[in-house]
């Protein structure tokens, strides 16, 4: 019985909620709901408080095509001429200039190169095929680092071969040095 007190009261309250109505714990203070447009009569007519009448257009944002993404890469790491554009694209300065960064520092920090690409990727709401491009580059600085590690592995090796070698060529010496005397 007492479950369905509940139940009924979490109804009623829910179905208040949703309905909006509002609860004022005895206050009977009314609200009008007009269609018609409060006017405030104390607000000076200056041009700053009126509305513009004209609303503003909504406008998508203008995104570069592929293949003039490809085309900026390609321009920024030399080799490639572009034709001028009048036309300037949302995001067109930041990849310019992220490609200019990441052809210079690609084999000496790729590290720091992929912090910006990521930057770069959650900075606008790219269309699907610039953010394929940008992934293909994700891909291409993560090889780039995984070699720079394996270099550096490899060194590390050879390094070490050369020490032991060294180590060797020392008791060798030695030796000899001993059967001498």
């Amino acid at each position: 019985m007492r479950l369905r007190y509940i139940a009924i009261f979490c109804v009623l309250s829910v179905s208040m909620v949703i309905s909006g109505c509002k609860i004022n714990n005895g206050q009977k203070d009314r609200v009008l709901i007009t269609r018609e447009p409060v006017v405030a009569t104390n607000i000076k007519n200056d041009k700053k408080n009126k509305p513009n009448p004209k609303p503003k257009a909504k406008i998508e944002p203008g995104y570069p095509t592929t293949d003039q993404v490809i085309a900026w890469h390609a321009n920024q790491c030399g080799g490639f001429k572009l034709v001028p554009s009048k036309h300037i694209f949302t995001g067109e300065s930041e990849l310019k200039r992220f490609f200019k960064f990441m052809c210079l520092n690609i084999s000496n920090d790729p590290n720091t190169v992929m912090t910006k690409l990521l930057k770069l990727d959650l900075a606008y709401f790219w269309p699907d095929d610039i953010k394929q491009y940008l992934w293909l580059q994700k891909q291409h600085i993560t090889m780039q680092i995984n070699a720079k590690k394996e270099q550096q592995a490899l060194n590390n090796k050879m390094q070490e071969t050369l020490s032991s070698l060294a180590t060797i060529e020392q008791q060798l010496l030695l030796r000899e040095e001993i059967k001498e005397q």
